[in-house]
C-alpha cells in the first residue's frame, strides 16, 4: 500500500509505502519507507489562494489543475516507490487524500462540502496501480465535518486501557483526537485552529521565505498579548466539536488582516510571528482543555509543527497553564515514539484507510467527526490490478466490523529511513 498525503499549508507531499496484515480485529503495520517532496513552486503558487472565499475560479482552470496535482502526486508515488526499493507494480493500492482547496462549513457549523483535487483517475492511469480517493464526501453525507478523518488512525495506534491520551496534528491547521482511558470508543476528534497556517503566511509576507524556519523569528520576537487574545475571541474558537476548518478562515484573509493589525500596533516581524505562534499554541491547548474528556496525560505530537522549536515551546507552556486545578502539563511525546516518523504518519494513515475502504470496513470514527455513523470512506478507481484485488479481499474472509487495533511492526521495517526531496 502507497499512502499520499498534502496538507493545507502546501508545504510538501507525504508518500508511504506500507505493508498491511490483518490479524482478526487488528492491523498489523510495517513501515517500509516514506518520502516528502517539495511542491514546485509555479504549480503551488497557482492554487495557493483558491481556498479563500473570495477566490474566484472558472472550472476550465479548476480542471486543468486537478489534473495537473493528479500527475505529481503519480510522479511522487513513483518517486516514493523507488526510495523504498519497491517494485511499483508490486504496490496494490495508491490511496490519495488529494489537496483540499474549499472546505465548507456554515454559519452553524455544519459541513456542506469539501473540495480535493489531484485527479485519481490519472494517478491510476499513470501508475498502473488501483487508486483510492475522495475520503472525506461521504462522511459529510452522513452528517459529518469530513474531518480530521486521522483520528481513525490515532485511536486504534494510540489508546490505552488506564490512561487518557491525546493525539495532536500541527499542519495547516491543527487537530486533536481525544481517547478517554479505556474508552476509545468514547474518542471525540476536532480541528482547533491554525496550525502552521498563519505562521507560514506570516512569514511570506514579513520575511520573505515560505516559513519561519525552526520558529527563529518568533523566538527572537515577544508576542502582542492584546493581539492574542483579539483573534482568539473569533466566535469560531467557542464552538463545541465536532468542528472543521480550513484555509477559508485561516489562510491568506486571516493573514492579511493579522499582517495590518502588526503594523497598526508598530510590531516587527518577529513580535508578529511570535505573536501567531502562541495563538496557535493557545488555542490547541485552550480547546484540549475546554472539550477534553478528561486531562490527557501524553500528547502523542506530529505534523509539519514539530520541526519548529518556537511553538512546541509556546504549546508546553500553554498546556501547562492549561491543565486543571495546577496540575501538571501532559508529555508531550513525538508520536515517533509510536513508531511512525512525524512527518509520514498522515501518508500512513491514508495508505490504513484505503486498505479499509478496499475491504469494505468502516474507516471512520463518527464521535471523531460528528456523523451519524461510521462509514466507508473513498472512492476506487481500478487499476491494472484490480481483479486480482477483488478475488484476493473476497478469498480472505474479511469481516465487515471495523478493525480496533493497529500494531506497528518495528522489526519489519525501519521507519525511520525517510527521504526528502
Amino acid at each position: 500500500m502507497l499512502g499520499l498525503m498534502s496538507g493545507t499549508s502546501l508545504d510538501g507531499i507525504n508518500a508511504a509505502v506500507v505493508d498491511i496484515a490483518t490479524r482478526e480485529r487488528s492491523l498489523d503495520i510495517s513501515l517500509v519507507g516514506w518520502l516528502e517532496a517539495p511542491w514546485p513552486d509555479q504549480l503551488r503558487d497557482r492554487i495557493a489562494g483558491w481556498s479563500d472565499l473570495a477566490a474566484r475560479v472558472g472550472p476550465g482552470e479548476l480542471s486543468s489543475a486537478s489534473m495537473a496535482v493528479g500527475r505529481l502526486f503519480a510522479d511522487v508515488a513513483e518517486a516514493a516507490a523507488r526510495a523504498a526499493a519497491v517494485p511499483l507494480d508490486s504496490l496494490d493500492v495508491v490511496a490519495s487524500h488529494g489537496q483540499t482547496i474549499h472546505h465548507n462549513v456554515d454559519p452553524d457549523g455544519r459541513a456542506c462540502g469539501t473540495l480535493q483535487i489531484g485527479e485519481p483517475a490519472v494517478i491510476a492511469e499513470c501508475t498502473r496501480r488501483t487508486v483510492v480517493a475522495d475520503f472525506r464526501p461521504r462522511d459529510i453525507a452522513a452528517g459529518g465535518q469530513g474531518a480530521p478523518l486521522v483520528s481513525f488512525f490515532d485511536v486504534l495506534l494510540l489508546a490505552e486501557e488506564d490512561r487518557t491520551v491525546a493525539a495532536l496534528n500541527l499542519g495547516g491547521r491543527a487537530n486533536v483526537t481525544l481517547v478517554p482511558a479505556g474508552a476509545a470508543d468514547a474518542a471525540i476528534a476536532f480541528d482547533t485552529g491554525p496550525g502552521n497556517s498563519l505562521i507560514d503566511g506570516a512569514a511570506r509576507r514579513l520575511l520573505g521565505q515560505p516559513l519561519d524556519r525552526d520558529g527563529a523569528a518568533a523566538a527572537a520576537g515577544h508576542p502582542a498579548g492584546d493581539l492574542v487574545a483579539e483573534i482568539l475571541a473569533d466566535p469560531w474558537f467557542g464552538q463545541p466539536p465536532p468542528r472543521s476548518t480550513g484555509r477559508e478562515r485561516f489562510g491568506d484573509a486571516a493573514v492579511d488582516a493579522l499582517v495590518a493589525a502588526g503594523a497598526a500596533r508598530g510590531l516587527s516581524a518577529a513580535d508578529v510571528l511570535a505573536t501567531v505562534t502562541e495563538v496557535t499554541a493557545r488555542s490547541v491547548a485552550e480547546a484540549i482543555g475546554r472539550w477534553s474528556p478528561g486531562w490527557p496525560a501524553v500528547v502523542h505530537v506530529a505534523g509539519g509543527g514539530t520541526r519548529n522549536g518556537a511553538l512546541m515551546r509556546a504549546l508546553e507552556r500553554a498546556l501547562a497553564r492549561a491543565a486543571p486545578s495546577g496540575g501538571p502539563g501532559p508529555a508531550i511525546h513525538d508520536v515517533e515514539e509510536a513508531g511512525v516518523p512525524a512527518a509520514a504518519k498522515e501518508a500512513v494513515c491514508f495508505a490504513v484507510l484505503g486498505h479499509e475502504a478496499l475491504h469494505g470496513r468502516p474507516n471512520s470514527l463518527a464521535g471523531a467527526t460528528g456523523a451519524r455513523h461510521g462509514s466507508v470512506l473513498g472512492a476506487i478507481w481500478p487499476g491494472e490490478n484490480y481483479l486480482e484485488l477483488v478475488r484476493a479481499v473476497q478469498s480472505s474472509g474479511t469481516t465487515a466490523q471495523r478493525m480496533d487495533r493497529i500494531t506497528v511492526n518495528r522489526s519489519g521495517g525501519n521507519p525511520s529511513r525517510g527521504v526528502r526531496t
